[in-house]
Formats: structure tokens, C-alpha cells, sequence
């Protein structure tokens, strides 16, 4: 290997450049500005010349190298979710600006952004609720979009090909400054990807487009900063159901559709520092998600009598939410953070299910369910420097929360975290962090059809509420840096559906029921290392993980998520025609997974085979404000699919990136 790399450095002038990862500062674990090394809780970053060299049209496959994050998709390969840790993608906060996009829906929050609008991203793993609310207990993804310009004009523009799909992603930012320091931005894109290409063929309904708009502006006079945002994003995706699930007795067929699945949101921001020692913040949104989810199952109950059922459903959310925050520096060793957040979502969802037994209309009614949520919560978090290599930091969020139900409840959690620098360069860290997820509307009022079941809404559910336990340890240098976080998880209530009971009184006699099931307990060590030398730089993460289920007398391990998984890259960084090149090949990883899944006459056992594939991505610096990124996915060409996911992966196939900014 060296001898390749000694030979090709004669054809290319080698330059690696020393990058401290460790010394980043992110703001989300602690929502205060920290040195990542000196972070006690378990997060990642990506910065902008990171996203810049990606090629995915989908937000979900920039951070799925990450430790800890395994991505899902319901069979819908235009909207795939993240889960943290184990933890279903509905117990995770998405934060774009730090605001949550709120989703009461049951497969969890779809990740609607347009990745190259992203300027930096933050994942925070293990439950993070003191400071973000009910989702976080999985943990927080925050996707940071605002840019500081200065120039009067600048534009980045990409257009990304995938061969995969026969797709393309075509994505415009506008920025600027006016003379009065007015700054603007405005944008859009569209994505159009046609059925995935798996080394067995097409992936039949893999389908889908999406398309949006963003504007903002914003101004700095002295202490105050405004800024004013709206954002708007569409999609459709077709959905794929497996031949086993779609055409299993008593189905003859099966299809599900959505074709609408879209945000609005408008945003203000104001941030007032009149002296070093205070910040005041303010944030407010209103957000309406929409959504239309069909389906078409059809059945042969018994011989010589067919049911042809549509079931089309029709919800809109509508959310608004405030967040008011004061950073207080009390003397020059603690500071103090508090705050107020209050969140209101309302759901107005119609369901019109229309039966034909052989022909002739049989069944035909419309349900409307309307509800809403409403969250006060107040939390305050301390961080104290006890001395110059021990600091410590603690936090309470106290919930209020109503529903149109008539339950409410009010519950008080924290967390406390402690960090020691031994030395300059290295960091043991020690987290405590309480989660709590009120359930959802879907949970509570509005059910949701699976097939041709309908899962019953009860509004006595009570909350999940869940102990997280994480020690870790990390050391940084220009050349070297390793990660090790473990950490033990316990949860309670947890909110599932089940097939009904007699006690339960459902209507259908095929029909399911949302109850608090039980616990879950997760224990797992996740590692992170990157090792530099020139001409090469080595990464790797590698998560191990167990989850136990415990529900309805069932006490099981086979919870259908990875043991072990990860990802091994080795990058090349030299200079072709005086010009930068990056070429990374990166083998990616994941052992078997075993899920028990109850059924109605018991249990059924299901394997996941595991995996490993390889990458092969080169980013060059065509011209000085022209960079072209192109990705050769799945070398083996390998036939699989992640445990977490439905879904085939592409077969070898290529991606191709043309950025421009002017």
C-alpha cells in the first residue's frame, strides 16, 4: 500500500492539511457555544466542506455514517428517517435552526431538507430532553442553513446525477448584502428520481420527486439581530410493500400511496446581547404539515367473496412554537442558561374508506378527527467550572402538558453531566439525562390505518419516560482522535400497537390498539477514530449495541436492530494540476439482526442478514469556485438491505456532483 501511494505521489503533489475535529464548537448538546472535546454529552458533527462533497439527494444518507444512527424508510425511498441509538425515528428531534419540526405521525419525523442547503449539521445521541422537549429522547438532529455573507452578491449552484435512479437534484442558493447590512437569502430546488436500480432489477414503486423554496433575511444593528424565514418543501413518494406482506393470504394485492407529504413554515428570530455577561433569545415559528395517505388492499375473505377496500386519508398539522432563552455568565466560572418553550399542534385529519365485496359498494364512511396538543415547559441548566480540568453541568425541565382529551399531565426530569481534562488534548466524561414523550395525537385520538387494520387510538396512554447512563472518553490532536462513549438506557410505558382483545372492545375484529407495552433497555459502546499521516487519513466508527424488549409477558432480545455496524474509510488528499483531490474509499458494515414481531396466533421470528460493501467518492476542485464530486457506490455489487430498512440498496452504480459557486 505504501509503495502505491509512494508511486502515484510522483504524478501528484501531496498536501494534507492537520484539521484539531476535537476543537470544533458546537452549540446543540449544551445550547451554549463548547469545544467539542470538552463536551460531556455523546455528539457529531458535519461541517459545510463536509456536506459540500456529498452527493445524496436526502438528508438521512449524509449522517448515516455516523455512530449510532441507522436509517429507515418504510418502504418509502423518498422519505427516510434516522433512529438514534435503537430508538424508533418518532422518538428523535428534528431541529432545522434550531426549531423542532414537529410530526405526530407513526413512523417518525421524515427529514424534508434539501441537503445542499445545509451549512452544518449537530447529532446529539442519548435523550436530550431538559433542553429540547418530548422527541429528544432518542436524541437531536439539528440542521443549521443560515449563512453570514458579506458580499453584495454570491451563488451556489449544483446539480447532482445519480445512476442509481436516473435521477437529478438541481439546487440553487442566492446570498447577499445590501450597503445597510441587510442581509438575504433566497433558493430552491427540485429532485426527480425514478425506481432504484438493485443488482436482482428495479425496485418496483421506489419512485419520487420533491421540490421547495426558502427564503430569509436578517440584520445586525449593535446588540439586536433579527431574522425573518419561510420555508416551503413538497414531495411524493410511492411506497413498496413486500410480495410476502403484499400478496400474503388474505391479500391478493396491496398498494400504498403518498402523494403529498409537505411543509410550510414561517419563522422570526431575535437575539439582543447588550453586555458579555447576557443573551436574551427569542424564537417563534408556525409550521403546517400536510399529508395524503392511501391505500388499496385487496382481499379473498373466503372462496367467491373478494373485497376491494380504499382507504384515503387526508391530515393537516398545523404547529406553532416559541422558545424564549436567557444566557446568563455569573462571574468567570458559572453560567447559567433558562428558558420558557411553549408548543401548540393541531390535527385535522379525514378518512373516507369506501368496500366493495364483488363488486358492489358495501361499506362506504368518512371519519374527521380533530385534536390538539398544547406544552408549556420551563428548563434551566448550570454549568460550573470547579477547577481548571473538572467542570460540571445540571439541568430541570418542568412539562405541562393539556390535550383536547382532557388529560394533562405535569412531570419534572434532568440531568446532570460532569466532564475532567486531564490533560489539554483529552477528555472522561460522565452524562446522567432523563427522557419523556407525552403521546402522540395519532397515539391519543386520531388512530391510523396499517393495511387494511386500524390501530385504535386510547387517550389514557400514559407517557414513556426513559434513564440514560453514558461514560466516555475522548483525545484529540491534529493527527490523531478517538471517541468511546457506553452507555445504558432504561424505558418505561412503551407506546406500541397491538392486536385488540376482547376487553378492548375494537370495532374490527382484525383491528390493533395502541397500549403502554412495557420497557425497553438498550447497553451499547459506540467508537470514533480518525488517524492522519501524509498522504492518508483513516477513519472509523464502529456502534455495538443490545436491546431488550420486555411486553405483554414477552421478554425478548430480537429487537431487530444490528449488533454491530460501522464504517472503515481511508482517504487520499493530493493535488492534481496544482488543484486539491480527495479520493476516499469507505467499507461499510452491519451484522445480522434477529426481530420477534407478536402475531396473532403468537410470535414470528424474522432474520436480517448482515452485510459489507465498499465506496469509492473523489472530490476535485475543477477551478477555484467549480467542484466536481463523483461517487462509485456498492463495488461488490452486492444485493442487501439494512435491518432497519425495506428497502434493496442501489446496485453498482455512479453519482455525479457539479457544484458552482459564483
Amino acid at each position: 500500500m505504501r509503495f502505491i501511494l509512494l508511486t502515484v505521489s510522483v504524478f501528484l503533489n501531496v498536501a494534507l492539511a492537520d484539521i484539531p475535529i476535537m476543537e470544533e464548537i458546537v452549540v446543540t448538546a449544551t445550547r451554549s457555544e463548547k469545544l467539542i472535546r470538552v463536551n460531556p454529552y455523546s455528539i457529531s458533527l458535519i461541517n459545510a466542506d463536509e456536506i459540500r462533497r456529498f452527493s445524496k439527494d436526502q438528508l438521512a444518507d449524509v449522517v448515516a455514517d455516523l455512530p449510532g444512527v441507522y436509517i429507515s424508510d418504510a418502504g418509502q425511498a423518498g422519505q427516510k428517517r434516522i433512529r438514534i441509538r435503537g430508538e424508533e425515528a418518532r422518538r428523535m428531534a428534528l431541529l432545522v435552526n434550531g426549531q423542532e419540526f414537529t410530526d405526530h405521525r407513526e413512523v417518525g419525523v421524515p427529514l424534508l431538507v434539501d441537503p445542499n442547503r445545509i451549512q452544518r449539521i449537530e447529532l446529539v445521541r442519548g435523550p436530550a430532553s431538559v433542553l429540547y422537549g418530548p422527541k429528544a429522547m432518542g436524541g437531536v438532529i439539528n440542521v443549521i442553513t443560515d449563512r453570514t455573507v458579506t458580499e453584495p452578491f454570491t451563488a451556489d449552484l449544483s446539480v447532482t446525477l445519480n445512476g442509481a435512479t436516473n435521477g437529478h437534484l438541481l439546487s440553487t442558493q442566492l446570498f447577499g448584502m445590501t450597503s445597510n447590512g441587510l442581509q438575504w437569502n433566497i433558493g430552491g430546488f427540485t429532485n426527480d428520481q425514478d425506481l432504484r436500480e438493485a443488482p436482482h432489477g428495479k425496485i418496483e414503486n421506489t419512485a419520487y420527486t420533491s421540490d421547495g423554496v426558502n427564503l430569509s433575511i436578517s440584520h445586525n444593528v449593535d446588540n439586536h439581530e433579527w431574522q425573518l424565514g419561510y420555508e416551503q418543501y413538497r414531495s411524493d413518494s410511492d411506497v413498496y410493500v413486500e410480495p410476502e406482506v403484499r400478496f400474503s393470504a388474505p391479500f391478493r394485492d396491496f398498494i400504498i400511496d403518498i402523494p403529498r407529504r409537505d411543509r410550510d413554515k414561517m419563522h422570526v428570530a431575535y437575539d439582543y446581547t447588550p453586555h458579555a455577561d447576557f443573551a436574551l433569545s427569542v424564537d417563534a415559528y408556525q409550521q403546517t404539515s400536510d399529508r395524503e395517505f392511501n391505500t388499496f388492499p385487496l382481499m379473498t375473505l373466503a372462496p367467491g367473496l373478494d373485497t376491494d377496500t380504499s382507504i384515503l386519508t387526508t391530515s393537516d398539522l398545523v404547529s406553532n412554537g416559541i422558545n424564549i432563552q436567557g444566557d446568563w455568565q455569573i462571574g468567570p466560572e458559572f453560567s447559567l442558561i433558562t428558558g420558557v418553550q411553549w408548543s401548540d399542534d393541531d390535527i385535522d385529519q379525514l378518512r373516507e374508506r369506501e368496500v366493495k365485496t364483488n363488486g358492489i359498494v358495501t361499506a362506504d364512511e368518512t371519519q374527521r378527527d380533530q385534536a390538539g396538543l398544547e406544552s408549556t415547559a420551563l428548563y434551566i441548566q448550570g454549568d460550573a467550572t470547579l477547577t481548571d480540568r473538572l467542570s460540571v453541568l445540571s439541568g430541570l425541565r418542568r412539562y405541562d402538558v393539556q390535550s383536547t382529551t382532557g388529560n394533562s399531565d405535569a412531570h419534572t426530569i434532568g440531568s446532570l453531566a460532569a466532564i475532567y481534562s486531564p490533560t489539554g488534548s483529552s477528555a472522561l466524561r460522565f452524562s446522567w439525562s432523563q427522557g419523556y414523550i407525552y403521546p402522540s395525537l395519532l397515539n391519543l385520538v386520531v388512530g391510523a390505518y396499517a393495511g387494511s387494520r386500524f390501530i385504535n387510538p386510547v387517550a389514557t396512554l400514559q407517557p414513556e419516560t426513559s434513564d440514560t447512563y453514558e461514560i466516555g472518553y475522548r483525545l484529540g490532536s491534529a493527527a490523531f482522535s478517538i471517541d468511546v462513549a457506553a452507555f445504558y438506557t432504561e424505558a418505561d410505558n412503551y407506546i406500541d400497537h397491538v392486536f385488540c382483545s376482547t376487553e378492548d372492545a375494537c370495532p374490527g375484529r382484525r383491528d390493533k390498539i395502541y397500549k403502554n407495552i412495557g420497557e425497553a433497555n438498550s447497553h451499547g459502546v459506540e467508537l470514533v477514530m480518525g488517524f492522519r499521516t501524509e498522504p492518508v487519513a483513516f477513519d472509523a466508527s464502529v456502534t455495538w449495541i443490545q436491546r431488550e424488549k420486555i411486553y405483554e409477558g414477552v421478554d425478548t432480545w430480537h429487537a431487530g436492530v444490528p449488533n454491530v455496524s460501522g464504517h472503515v474509510s481511508a482517504t487520499y488528499l493530493a493535488s492534481l494540476w496544482q488543484k486539491p483531490l480527495r479520493m476516499t474509499l469507505t467499507g461499510r458494515f452491519e451484522s445480522d439482526a434477529k426481530e420477534l414481531k407478536a402475531t396473532r396466533s403468537g410470535s414470528n421470528l424474522t432474520t436480517h442478514p448482515g452485510y459489507g460493501t465498499f465506496d469509492l467518492a473523489m472530490h476535485y476542485d475543477l477551478m477555484r469556485d467549480t467542484q466536481v464530486s463523483v461517487v462509485l457506490g456498492n463495488l461488490t455489487d452486492k444485493q442487501y438491505h439494512s435491518a432497519t430498512q425495506n428497502l434493496y440498496a442501489a446496485g453498482r452504480h455512479a453519482r455525479v456532483k457539479l457544484a458552482v459557486s459564483l
